[in-house]
Order: C-alpha cells, then structure tokens, then sequence
C-alpha cells in the first residue's frame, strides 16, 4: 500500500487487523506506527507530535525511538482503538496500583503496567487478556545473550506466577532457564506444584525413563523445600528431563499455546544432550 494515498478514513486507511499486528515486525510496525499517529493527529485536530507524546503514555512506552517490537505492537492497538473510536482519545489513565507478594513469591516491579487496550493474549502463559484488564513488562534482562525481554504479560505472570503457580508457570520457568543454564532453582510454592504432579496417579516411577534416572531423591528434596519454605532448590538438566518425560500435560491447558506444548517437551529433551547455553 502507497502511504501517500491513506486517508482519514478507517476504511480507507485499512489499518492492521489485532492479528496482522501480532505478525508485523522491524520496519513495517515502526511505519505504522508512524502512519496510525498522523491519521489520529488528522481525526483529532491535533499536531502529530502531540499525538505521539499521548501515545508513548497510554503505551507505557518512554521513547518510541528505542522500542522494541513487542512496545510497538501496543502503540498499534492503541492507535486502532483511537482510529475506531476517536472519542476514546483521552489522557491515560492512572497505572493501576497492585499489591505486590512478599516473602519467596516477590517477582520484580514490572518495568511498566496499564489496562489492555484490547483483547489479546499473555506473552508469557498465552492466557486470554481482555480488553481492559491489566497487563504489563517486566524490566529487560540484564544478560541478553540467554534471555530476551518478554512480551505484555498478565497480571498472574506479572504479580503471582511464583507465589501461586500452576504447573505451566513451574514448566515454563524449567524450559527457559535450561536454555540458561544447568540448573533451575524453584521455590517451596513451585516444588509443592511439582511434588504433587510427579506423586499423583499414574506413578511417576511406572514410566521407563524414570526406571533408568529414578527420582526418588528429587521427591524428597521437594518437600523439604515446601516444609522448611526454601527460596531456592535447585533442580538439575537430567532430573529435569525426566520429570517432563514422567510427566506429560494432561491437556493443552498445562502448557501455554497448545499445540506448542509438543514442540516444548522436544526442546527440553534436546537441552538434555546440549550445553546449557543453547
């Protein structure tokens, strides 16, 4: 499409649908974003560049210069919502306060939070997020060679991920820091998760892999951990790939994406023959 020819009009403009802005990356996001804030300056009356300074806040964004994808995707969303709906064109709203855990549950501040401007999904877990609920990013990883920044997370991935976690969130936290590193350390909340998965029925220990890497020991130190409420026990490659042979999802809905789940168990097991930093 020629930018030269869009108009102030929604239809003409032809603006990203939710899923054409989930798929855009590099240039052609940051050129709509750049198209989307003249075509809102042009419906509001008001100069480009106070747009864009509107937008940077609703978006949770500090300089649009030095977003990244995932930032972009946001102000795009925001944009259509004001393309569609110019009366919502509003100063942001105030950021939500949220009570944070204590104790071995505490995440970190998240870098940002804001209410969805429209219904999407957690990049973390892939739960549905709708339109107005909280979402947020926590802050970039400091070593960027192991770990990328995650995308507009949850309030759960945000806030409770480690507090309350379900099985998904303790085999998330195992399948990205294998990539890492040997070992991945949960805490008294997530072993509990874990003890309990591996001791429900059928027995762990009827599975062959198990036969030949018994976990037995492993069982023990989880509930030490939930008994003595440990910040950190440390759960190493092997023990780990056994666990995730012993225990495969019962359903799409212990693991994030669905139909990922498959692709995960194979990348857990192939970190198993691989150094840790993948």
């Amino acid at each position: 499409m020629a930018f030269e020819a869009v108009t102030l009009d929604m239809a003409t403009l032809d603006f990203p649908t939710a899923a054409e802005i989930a798929a855009l990356h590099g240039a052609p996001l940051r050129s709509w974003v750049d198209t989307g804030t003249e075509a809102v300056a042009g419906i509001v009356d008001k100069p480009a560049e106070r747009v864009r300074a509107r937008l940077t806040k609703t978006a949770g964004v500090k300089d649009l210069g030095a977003a990244d994808d995932e930032d972009l995707r946001e102000c795009l969303r925001v944009l259509r919502t004001w393309l569609s709906n110019p009366a919502s064109y509003t100063p942001p709203a105030p950021k939500p306060k949220v009570q944070r855990p204590e104790g071995i549950g505490q995440l970190p501040v998240p870098r940002t939070v804001k209410q969805a401007h429209s219904d999407t999904t957690c990049g973390l877990c892939a739960d549905p997020v709708k339109t107005g609920e909280l979402i947020g990013r926590m802050r970039a990883p400091k070593d960027t060679r192991l770990f990328v920044p995650m995308g507009w997370l949850c309030a759960h991935c945000l806030y409770e991920r480690r507090e309350k976690p379900r099985r998904r969130d303790v085999v998330l936290r195992i399948f990205h820091h294998l990539f890492a590193s040997s070992a991945v350390g949960l805490n008294a909340y997530e072993c509990d998760v874990l003890h309990a998965w591996l001791t429900e029925p059928p027995a762990a220990a009827a599975f062959p892999l198990w036969q030949k890497d018994p976990l037995d020991t492993t069982l023990v130190r989880l509930a030490t951990s939930v008994m003595e409420s440990k910040a950190t026990t440390w759960i190493a490659v092997p023990t780990a790939h056994t666990h995730d042979h012993c225990r495969p999802p019962r359903s799409t809905r212990e693991l994030p994406g669905g139909g990922r789940a498959a692709c995960g168990r194979a990348a857990l097991g192939r970190v198993a023959d691989q150094p840790a930093r993948c």
